[in-house]
C-alpha cells in the first residue's frame, strides 16, 4: 500500500500524547511494516481512520491475502471434531476466532471463518444458554475416556465475547448466552466476579479453589462486553474488573491457584490467549474507570520495559506455534506486540489525562512479580 499518501503522512508527523510513554516513536515502524494486519490496525486503532477510507480499504485488502493470515484460517480447528483439550493453546477455535477479528478479518470476508462461527453458534444449551465444548471426559468408574458435548465457563465467556466482537450482539443465541454470563457473575473470595464453576453434565471443575475469582475467565468476559450498550453490562461488571486488577495489587499476599504475577506475567505473550500483563491490560483498556486505577497504571508501567531505545518490542516470550509470525520469535522486533500495547498506552490516555505523569512517577523495575502466598510473621 502507498503509506506515502497524504493522510497517512499526516499523521505520522502528527503530535500524539500517547507516543511520549515510549521510549520513541513507533508509528513511522509500525505503517512501513511489512505485516498487513499490523499496518491495518495501525490505521484504525492508532491514526483513527474510518473503515472508508481508501488507505484503510487497501491495508484491509493486503490482510484478506495476507498469507499468514491464510495460514490461520487454513487452520482452524474443527469445532465438532477436534476435541477441547486447554483453553490456552493455539488451536483451541475461539482463541483463532479472537486473534483473527482483532487482525480485522471479519465473518463476511471469509466463508470458512463463518462456517467456524456457525458450528459454535449450534451448540449451546438449550436450559441455561452456555455454549458447548467438545470435550474427553474420565470415567473413573470403567477408568476409559470418550468425547462429550459439555464446557467450563472459560469455554462460554471467551466464546460469547468472540461472538460479540463478531457483531452478533442482535442473535438471540448470543443474548441468551450473554444472560448466562451475566447471571454467573457473584460473590468470590476476593469481590465480586466470576469463579471456576462445574462443568455442564460432567461432574468436574477447574483445579483452582472453589471461591476463588479466576482471573482469566473474567479477562474473556470484559474483552467483548466493551462493544455491548452499558445498559446490558451487568451491575457489578467494573467491579469484577477491579477484582481482575487487584489480583496484581494484591500479589504479595494471595494467588488465585495457577495465576502468578512472576517472570512469565510480566513478558508480554502475544497473541495474548493466556494470563500474562498484555492480556490484562487488553482486557481492561476499554473501561476508563479501570484504566484509572493505580493497577491498571502499575502495568503500563512495567509492560513498558520491555520496549527497545527505538520505541519498538522485541519478544522474550512466545508460543512456538506463531514461529513464522513476527510475535513468535525473540530475536527480531514484533511489529504486532508493538502495535498491540501501544493502543491500549492511546487508550489510556484518551480516558486518563493523568496516565501519563502517573506511570511516568512509576519505577516499574521496583514493581517485583509475586507468585504470592500468605505472609507469615517472624
Amino acid at each position: 500500500m502507498d503509506i506515502n499518501s497524504s493522510d497517512i503522512q499526516e499523521k505520522v508527523h502528527e503530535e500524539a500524547d500517547w507516543v511520549k510513554i515510549l521510549p520513541n516513536d513507533p508509528r513511522q515502524y509500525l505503517i512501513e511494516s511489512d505485516e498487513s494486519f499490523s499496518v491495518f490496525r495501525t490505521l484504525t486503532d492508532l491514526f483513527d481512520f474510518p473503515l472508508d477510507h481508501p488507505d484503510v480499504i487497501n491495508a484491509h485488502n493486503n490482510v484478506l491475502k495476507d498469507p499468514l493470515v491464510n495460514f490461520l484460517i487454513d487452520n482452524l480447528s474443527d469445532w465438532e471434531k477436534d476435541l477441547t483439550k486447554a483453553h490456552n493453546r493455539a488451536d483451541y477455535l475461539p482463541n483463532q476466532l479472537w486473534l483473527l477479528l482483532d487482525w480485522g478479518v471479519r465473518p463476511e470476508d471469509d466463508k470458512r471463518m463463518q462456517e467456524a462461527i456457525n458450528k459454535i453458534l449450534s451448540h449451546q444449551d438449550e436450559e441455561n444458554g452456555q455454549f458447548l465444548a467438545y470435550i474427553e471426559a474420565y470415567d473413573r468408574k470403567t477408568k476409559t475416556k470418550y468425547p462429550m458435548w459439555s464446557s467450563a465457563l472459560c469455554d462460554h465467556n471467551l466464546i460469547v465475547s468472540v461472538l460479540l466482537l463478531a457483531g452478533l450482539e442482535n442473535d438471540k443465541r448470543v443474548q441468551f448466552g450473554l444472560k448466562r454470563m451475566n447471571e454467573l457473575l457473584k460473590e468470590t473470595n476476593q469481590g465480586k466476579s466470576w469463579k471456576c464453576e462445574p462443568w455442564l453434565y460432567y461432574k468436574r471443575r477447574g483445579p483452582g479453589r472453589v471461591n476463588d475469582v479466576c482471573p482469566m475467565i473474567v479477562a474473556d468476559a470484559l474483552r467483548g462486553y466493551w462493544v455491548v450498550s452499558q445498559k446490558k453490562w451487568p451491575d457489578s461488571l467494573l467491579e469484577a474488573g477491579k477484582t481482575l486488577l487487584n489480583c496484581w495489587i494484591n500479589r504479595s499476599e494471595h494467588k488465585p491457584y495457577m495465576f502468578g504475577h512472576g517472570r512469565n506475567f510480566r513478558l508480554p505473550r502475544a497473541p495474548f490467549f493466556w494470563y500474562n500483563i498484555g492480556t490484562i491490560l487488553d482486557a481492561t483498556r476499554h473501561y476508563p474507570t479501570l484504566v484509572k486505577t493505580q493497577a491498571f497504571r502499575e502495568l503500563a508501567a512495567v509492560s513498558i520495559l520491555k520496549f527497545n531505545s527505538s520505541g519498538v518490542f522485541i519478544p522474550q516470550s512466545v508460543y512456538l506455534w506463531f514461529k513464522n509470525f513476527s510475535f513468535g520469535q525473540k530475536i527480531v522486533p514484533s511489529p504486532w506486540i508493538t502495535l498491540f500495547l501501544s493502543r491500549i498506552y492511546k487508550n489510556a490516555v484518551d480516558f486518563d489525562t493523568q496516565f501519563i505523569k502517573a506511570v511516568k512517577r512509576i519505577d516499574g523495575t521496583n514493581l517485583k512479580g509475586s507468585k504470592g502466598g500468605l505472609k507469615t510473621k517472624k
